[in-house]
Protein backbone atom coordinates (compact mmCIF):
# COMPACT_ATOMS: atom_id res chain seq x y z
CA UNK A 1 0.00 0.00 0.00
CA UNK A 2 1.28 3.44 -0.97
CA UNK A 3 0.48 6.04 1.72
CA UNK A 4 1.06 9.78 1.86
CA UNK A 5 1.12 11.41 5.30
CA UNK A 6 0.63 15.15 5.75
CA UNK A 7 -0.22 17.25 8.78
CA UNK A 8 -0.68 20.79 10.04
CA UNK A 9 -2.77 22.16 7.19
CA UNK A 10 -4.44 24.65 9.58
CA UNK A 11 -7.11 25.36 6.97
CA UNK A 12 -9.03 28.55 7.69
CA UNK A 13 -6.22 30.27 9.57
CA UNK A 14 -6.86 33.94 10.28
CA UNK A 15 -3.64 35.13 8.67
CA UNK A 16 -4.34 33.12 5.47
CA UNK A 17 -0.94 31.46 5.66
CA UNK A 18 -2.50 28.01 5.14
CA UNK A 19 -1.06 27.54 1.68
CA UNK A 20 -3.48 24.85 0.46
CA UNK A 21 -6.08 27.53 -0.18
CA UNK A 22 -3.80 28.70 -3.01
CA UNK A 23 -4.06 26.86 -6.37
CA UNK A 24 -0.31 26.25 -6.77
CA UNK A 25 -0.06 24.35 -3.48
CA UNK A 26 -3.31 22.42 -3.89
CA UNK A 27 -2.36 21.31 -7.40
CA UNK A 28 0.95 19.93 -6.12
CA UNK A 29 -0.76 17.95 -3.41
CA UNK A 30 -3.34 16.55 -5.82
CA UNK A 31 -0.51 15.50 -8.16
CA UNK A 32 1.27 13.76 -5.28
CA UNK A 33 -1.90 11.82 -4.41
CA UNK A 34 -2.04 10.19 -7.84
CA UNK A 35 -1.06 6.58 -7.36
CA UNK A 36 -1.56 6.68 -3.59
CA UNK A 37 -3.87 4.15 -1.97
CA UNK A 38 -4.18 6.02 1.31
CA UNK A 39 -3.88 9.57 2.61
CA UNK A 40 -3.28 10.20 6.30
CA UNK A 41 -4.22 13.64 7.63
CA UNK A 42 -2.17 13.65 10.82
CA UNK A 43 -3.81 16.42 12.82
CA UNK A 44 -4.45 20.16 12.76
CA UNK A 45 -6.40 19.80 9.54
CA UNK A 46 -8.71 22.74 10.27
CA UNK A 47 -7.79 25.71 12.46
CA UNK A 48 -10.39 25.59 15.24
CA UNK A 49 -8.47 27.52 17.91
CA UNK A 50 -8.63 31.05 16.50
CA UNK A 51 -12.15 32.00 17.48
CA UNK A 52 -13.92 31.24 14.20
CA UNK A 53 -14.57 27.48 13.97
CA UNK A 54 -17.53 27.76 11.58
CA UNK A 55 -15.64 30.18 9.33
CA UNK A 56 -12.54 27.99 9.33
CA UNK A 57 -14.52 24.91 8.37
CA UNK A 58 -16.29 26.85 5.63
CA UNK A 59 -12.91 28.03 4.28
CA UNK A 60 -11.63 24.46 4.37
CA UNK A 61 -14.48 22.85 2.43
CA UNK A 62 -13.21 23.58 -1.12
CA UNK A 63 -9.80 22.12 -0.21
CA UNK A 64 -11.31 19.09 1.49
CA UNK A 65 -13.45 18.38 -1.57
CA UNK A 66 -10.43 18.54 -3.87
CA UNK A 67 -8.48 16.19 -1.63
CA UNK A 68 -11.39 13.76 -1.50
CA UNK A 69 -11.78 13.91 -5.26
CA UNK A 70 -8.10 13.09 -5.75
CA UNK A 71 -8.42 9.99 -3.56
CA UNK A 72 -11.18 8.26 -5.54
CA UNK A 73 -11.27 4.51 -4.77
CA UNK A 74 -8.79 5.10 -1.94
CA UNK A 75 -8.81 5.63 1.80
CA UNK A 76 -8.42 8.77 3.89
CA UNK A 77 -7.49 8.40 7.53
CA UNK A 78 -8.09 11.38 9.84
CA UNK A 79 -6.14 11.65 13.10
CA UNK A 80 -7.08 14.87 14.95
CA UNK A 81 -4.47 17.00 16.72
CA UNK A 82 -4.62 19.86 19.20
CA UNK A 83 -5.84 22.65 16.89
CA UNK A 84 -8.76 20.50 15.69
CA UNK A 85 -9.28 18.70 19.00
CA UNK A 86 -12.81 20.14 19.13
CA UNK A 87 -13.77 17.66 16.39
CA UNK A 88 -13.74 14.87 18.97
CA UNK A 89 -13.84 16.54 22.39
CA UNK A 90 -17.50 15.78 23.25
CA UNK A 91 -16.93 12.16 22.19
CA UNK A 92 -13.88 11.95 24.49
CA UNK A 93 -15.87 13.40 27.37
CA UNK A 94 -18.59 10.80 26.90
CA UNK A 95 -16.04 7.97 26.84
CA UNK A 96 -14.62 9.18 30.13
CA UNK A 97 -18.11 9.43 31.60
CA UNK A 98 -18.77 5.85 30.48
CA UNK A 99 -15.38 4.77 31.87
CA UNK A 100 -14.20 3.50 28.50
CA UNK A 101 -10.39 3.67 28.28
CA UNK A 102 -8.83 5.38 25.27
CA UNK A 103 -6.40 3.11 23.47
CA UNK A 104 -3.43 4.38 21.43
CA UNK A 105 -5.39 3.89 18.17
CA UNK A 106 -9.09 4.05 19.00
CA UNK A 107 -11.66 4.13 16.22
CA UNK A 108 -13.82 7.28 16.26
CA UNK A 109 -17.31 7.39 14.70
CA UNK A 110 -17.36 9.78 11.77
CA UNK A 111 -20.52 11.28 13.25
CA UNK A 112 -19.00 11.82 16.71
CA UNK A 113 -19.66 15.56 16.34
CA UNK A 114 -21.40 17.70 13.74
CA UNK A 115 -18.06 19.27 12.77
CA UNK A 116 -16.39 15.90 12.31
CA UNK A 117 -19.35 14.64 10.27
CA UNK A 118 -19.08 17.70 8.01
CA UNK A 119 -15.32 17.34 7.58
CA UNK A 120 -15.45 13.64 6.75
CA UNK A 121 -18.40 14.03 4.38
CA UNK A 122 -16.50 16.68 2.40
CA UNK A 123 -13.40 14.45 2.30
CA UNK A 124 -15.22 11.27 1.34
CA UNK A 125 -13.64 9.87 -1.86
CA UNK A 126 -15.80 8.38 -4.58
CA UNK A 127 -15.71 4.61 -4.22
CA UNK A 128 -13.44 4.91 -1.17
CA UNK A 129 -13.78 5.46 2.54
CA UNK A 130 -12.86 7.81 5.38
CA UNK A 131 -11.83 6.58 8.81
CA UNK A 132 -11.07 8.51 12.00
CA UNK A 133 -8.78 7.35 14.79
CA UNK A 134 -7.43 8.98 17.92
CA UNK A 135 -4.97 9.66 19.45
CA UNK A 136 -2.95 7.70 16.92
CA UNK A 137 -3.11 5.03 14.23
CA UNK A 138 -1.16 2.05 13.04
CA UNK A 139 -0.19 2.52 9.39
CA UNK A 140 1.49 -0.84 9.12
CA UNK A 141 2.66 -3.69 11.35
CA UNK A 142 5.52 -1.57 12.70
CA UNK A 143 4.56 2.03 11.82
CA UNK A 144 2.64 4.19 14.30
CA UNK A 145 1.41 7.74 13.68
CA UNK A 146 0.37 10.44 16.18
CA UNK A 147 -0.07 14.17 15.76
CA UNK A 148 2.58 14.75 18.42
CA UNK A 149 0.81 17.23 20.69
CA UNK A 150 1.29 14.98 23.72
CA UNK A 151 5.01 15.80 23.67
CA UNK A 152 4.23 19.31 24.94
CA UNK A 153 3.47 17.90 28.36
CA UNK A 154 7.05 16.73 28.76
CA UNK A 155 8.32 20.24 27.99
CA UNK A 156 6.08 22.09 30.46
CA UNK A 157 7.38 23.75 33.58
CA UNK A 158 7.59 21.92 36.88
CA UNK A 159 4.78 24.09 38.25
CA UNK A 160 2.40 23.10 35.45
CA UNK A 161 3.43 19.46 35.83
CA UNK A 162 2.47 19.55 39.49
CA UNK A 163 -0.92 21.07 38.68
CA UNK A 164 -1.75 18.46 36.08
CA UNK A 165 -0.41 15.42 37.93
CA UNK A 166 -3.64 15.01 39.87
CA UNK A 167 -5.61 14.66 36.64
CA UNK A 168 -3.50 11.72 35.51
CA UNK A 169 -4.21 9.87 38.75
CA UNK A 170 -7.86 9.56 37.74
CA UNK A 171 -7.11 8.44 34.20
CA UNK A 172 -8.33 5.12 32.84
CA UNK A 173 -5.12 4.59 30.90
CA UNK A 174 -2.03 6.35 29.50
CA UNK A 175 -3.83 8.07 26.62
CA UNK A 176 -6.54 9.31 28.99
CA UNK A 177 -3.84 10.65 31.30
CA UNK A 178 -2.44 12.76 28.46
CA UNK A 179 -5.92 14.01 27.62
CA UNK A 180 -6.66 15.05 31.19
CA UNK A 181 -3.45 17.01 31.60
CA UNK A 182 -3.24 18.61 28.16
CA UNK A 183 -1.23 21.81 28.62
CA UNK A 184 -2.36 23.35 25.33
CA UNK A 185 -5.53 24.43 27.14
CA UNK A 186 -5.71 26.05 30.54
CA UNK A 187 -9.12 24.48 30.92
CA UNK A 188 -7.63 20.99 30.83
CA UNK A 189 -4.93 21.84 33.34
CA UNK A 190 -6.80 20.84 36.49
CA UNK A 191 -9.65 18.66 37.62
CA UNK A 192 -11.49 21.68 38.99
CA UNK A 193 -11.65 23.37 35.61
CA UNK A 194 -12.31 20.09 33.80
CA UNK A 195 -15.47 19.57 35.82
CA UNK A 196 -16.92 22.97 34.90
CA UNK A 197 -19.54 23.18 32.10
CA UNK A 198 -18.43 21.88 28.70
CA UNK A 199 -18.28 25.29 27.06
CA UNK A 200 -15.68 26.65 29.49
CA UNK A 201 -12.75 24.77 27.98
CA UNK A 202 -13.70 25.84 24.47
CA UNK A 203 -13.98 29.45 25.62
CA UNK A 204 -10.52 29.45 27.16
CA UNK A 205 -8.98 27.89 24.05
CA UNK A 206 -10.75 30.43 21.86
CA UNK A 207 -9.30 33.34 23.83
CA UNK A 208 -5.81 31.88 23.62
CA UNK A 209 -6.16 31.13 19.92
CA UNK A 210 -7.35 34.63 19.06
CA UNK A 211 -4.44 36.17 20.97
CA UNK A 212 -1.98 33.90 19.19
CA UNK A 213 -3.45 34.66 15.77
CA UNK A 214 -3.34 38.42 16.29
CA UNK A 215 0.22 38.21 17.58
CA UNK A 216 1.31 36.40 14.44
CA UNK A 217 -0.55 38.91 12.30
CA UNK A 218 1.23 41.82 13.94
CA UNK A 219 4.71 40.27 13.96
CA UNK A 220 4.61 38.46 10.65
CA UNK A 221 3.18 40.80 8.03
CA UNK A 222 5.99 40.15 5.56
CA UNK A 223 3.83 39.88 2.46
CA UNK A 224 2.13 43.25 2.87
CA UNK A 225 4.60 45.10 5.09
CA UNK A 226 7.29 47.64 4.42
CA UNK A 227 10.81 46.70 3.29
CA UNK A 228 11.92 47.39 6.84
CA UNK A 229 9.38 44.96 8.31
CA UNK A 230 10.31 42.32 5.76
CA UNK A 231 13.99 42.67 6.63
CA UNK A 232 13.12 42.40 10.32
CA UNK A 233 11.18 39.20 9.77
CA UNK A 234 14.01 37.70 7.76
CA UNK A 235 16.39 38.33 10.67
CA UNK A 236 13.91 36.87 13.16
CA UNK A 237 13.35 33.79 10.97
CA UNK A 238 17.07 33.10 10.76
CA UNK A 239 17.31 33.04 14.56
CA UNK A 240 13.93 31.43 15.20
CA UNK A 241 14.57 28.40 13.01
CA UNK A 242 17.89 27.71 14.74
CA UNK A 243 16.26 28.04 18.16
CA UNK A 244 13.43 25.69 17.20
CA UNK A 245 15.85 23.14 15.79
CA UNK A 246 17.94 23.15 18.94
CA UNK A 247 14.91 22.84 21.20
CA UNK A 248 13.63 19.93 19.14
CA UNK A 249 17.02 18.23 19.18
CA UNK A 250 17.64 18.76 22.90
CA UNK A 251 14.24 17.89 24.29
CA UNK A 252 11.41 17.65 21.75
CA UNK A 253 12.46 14.43 20.09
CA UNK A 254 13.17 12.77 23.42
CA UNK A 255 9.72 13.90 24.58
CA UNK A 256 8.09 12.28 21.54
CA UNK A 257 10.01 9.07 22.23
CA UNK A 258 8.66 9.16 25.78
CA UNK A 259 5.11 9.53 24.45
CA UNK A 260 5.51 6.34 22.43
CA UNK A 261 6.76 4.54 25.52
CA UNK A 262 3.84 5.78 27.60
CA UNK A 263 1.26 4.80 24.97
CA UNK A 264 2.71 1.30 24.85
CA UNK A 265 3.39 1.22 21.11
CA UNK A 266 7.02 0.17 21.48
CA UNK A 267 8.78 -2.17 20.91
CA UNK A 268 6.26 -3.01 18.17
CA UNK A 269 6.67 0.40 16.47
CA UNK A 270 9.94 0.65 14.57
CA UNK A 271 8.93 3.95 12.95
CA UNK A 272 6.87 6.69 14.62
CA UNK A 273 5.45 9.47 12.45
CA UNK A 274 4.27 12.77 13.93
CA UNK A 275 3.56 16.40 13.07
CA UNK A 276 2.83 19.28 15.44
CA UNK A 277 6.27 20.94 15.44
CA UNK A 278 6.11 21.97 11.74
CA UNK A 279 9.66 20.70 11.16
CA UNK A 280 10.11 18.20 8.31
CA UNK A 281 12.63 15.53 9.04
CA UNK A 282 14.92 13.82 9.37
CA UNK A 283 16.54 15.35 6.32
CA UNK A 284 19.66 13.19 6.20
CA UNK A 285 21.27 10.11 7.69
CA UNK A 286 23.08 12.08 10.38
CA UNK A 287 19.74 13.30 11.76
CA UNK A 288 17.96 10.01 11.26
CA UNK A 289 20.60 7.96 13.06
CA UNK A 290 21.36 10.66 15.63
CA UNK A 291 18.98 12.96 17.45
CA UNK A 292 15.93 11.65 15.56
CA UNK A 293 16.45 8.27 17.20
CA UNK A 294 16.90 9.28 20.84
CA UNK A 295 16.96 5.67 22.02
CA UNK A 296 19.33 3.48 19.96
CA UNK A 297 17.01 0.57 20.75
CA UNK A 298 13.83 2.56 20.15
CA UNK A 299 11.88 3.65 17.07
CA UNK A 300 13.00 6.02 14.35
CA UNK A 301 11.12 9.33 14.48
CA UNK A 302 9.77 11.11 11.39
CA UNK A 303 8.01 14.47 11.11
CA UNK A 304 5.64 15.37 8.28
CA UNK A 305 6.32 19.13 8.32
CA UNK A 306 3.61 21.70 7.66
CA UNK A 307 1.40 23.35 5.05
CA UNK A 308 1.55 26.77 6.68
CA UNK A 309 3.96 29.57 5.92
CA UNK A 310 5.67 30.62 9.15
CA UNK A 311 7.44 33.95 8.50
CA UNK A 312 9.01 33.86 11.95
CA UNK A 313 10.73 30.56 11.15
CA UNK A 314 11.54 30.58 7.44
CA UNK A 315 12.82 33.32 5.17
CA UNK A 316 11.01 34.06 1.93
CA UNK A 317 13.77 32.48 -0.21
CA UNK A 318 14.88 29.52 1.93
CA UNK A 319 13.05 26.76 0.08
CA UNK A 320 15.37 24.16 1.61
CA UNK A 321 14.39 25.05 5.16
CA UNK A 322 12.75 22.17 7.03
CA UNK A 323 10.06 24.70 7.99
CA UNK A 324 9.16 25.51 4.37
CA UNK A 325 5.53 24.48 3.68
CA UNK A 326 4.68 21.40 1.68
CA UNK A 327 6.23 18.63 3.76
CA UNK A 328 5.02 15.03 3.57
CA UNK A 329 6.07 11.49 4.36
CA UNK A 330 5.64 8.67 1.85
CA UNK A 331 5.18 5.05 2.90
CA UNK A 332 5.57 2.50 0.14
CA UNK A 333 4.98 -1.03 1.36
CA UNK A 334 7.57 -2.09 3.93
CA UNK A 335 10.16 0.44 2.83
CA UNK A 336 11.62 3.09 5.11
CA UNK A 337 9.51 6.29 5.15
CA UNK A 338 10.58 8.86 2.59
CA UNK A 339 10.68 12.61 3.28
CA UNK A 340 8.90 14.63 0.58
CA UNK A 341 9.23 18.37 -0.24
CA UNK A 342 6.22 18.94 -2.46
CA UNK A 343 6.54 22.74 -2.68
CA UNK A 344 10.30 23.25 -2.66
CA UNK A 345 10.35 24.94 -6.08
CA UNK A 346 7.18 27.00 -5.64
CA UNK A 347 7.85 30.70 -4.95
CA UNK A 348 6.33 32.24 -1.86
CA UNK A 349 4.34 34.66 -4.02
CA UNK A 350 2.28 31.67 -5.27
CA UNK A 351 1.71 30.29 -1.78
CA UNK A 352 0.19 33.38 -0.17
CA UNK A 353 -2.75 35.57 -1.21
CA UNK A 354 -1.72 38.77 -2.97
CA UNK A 355 -3.66 40.80 -0.41
CA UNK A 356 -4.34 38.91 2.82
CA UNK A 357 -6.38 41.77 4.26
CA UNK A 358 -7.17 42.10 7.94
CA UNK A 359 -7.84 38.96 9.99
CA UNK A 360 -11.58 38.08 10.10
CA UNK A 361 -13.41 38.79 13.35
CA UNK A 362 -14.05 36.17 15.97
CA UNK A 363 -17.39 34.39 15.84
CA UNK A 364 -19.95 35.05 18.55
CA UNK A 365 -21.13 31.70 19.89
Amino acid sequence: MRTLVISDLHLGSRGKRDVLRQPAALERLVDALRGCDRLVLLGDIVELLEGRPAGALSDAIPVLREIGGAMAEGEILVVPGNHDHALIRPWLRQRRADELPLGPATQVPRTATEELAELTSQLHPRGGRVRVQYPGAWLGPHVFAHHGHYLDQHLSSAAVARITRAAAERALGPADAYELRRTTSFAAASLVVRDLPDGFEEGMERVGGIARAWGKAVLGRDSAGTPQSKARNERIAAVGSVWMDRRLERSGLQAMAQVTQDLGVVPRARHVLFGHVHRLGPLNADEGLGSWRPDPEGPYLWNSGTWVHEPMLVTSEDHQSPFWPGGALLLDGDRTPQVQRLLEDVPLSELLPSDPGPPPPAEIV
